[in-house]
């Protein structure tokens, strides 16, 4: 296996990505919970 070292823009993507998701299941789960106490 060879010593591979991460650039910044390999974190940058990373980081990208991860917030992405993270923020992308946040979105949802807050329209759903909205969804159900103002629509329900």
């Amino acid at each position: 296996m060879e010593d591979h070292k991460m650039t910044k823009q390999d974190k940058l993507v990373y980081s990208i990505t991860l917030a992405s998701i993270f923020f992308g299941v946040l979105g949802i789960g807050l329209v759903g919970l909205a969804i159900n106490i103002f629509g329900g």
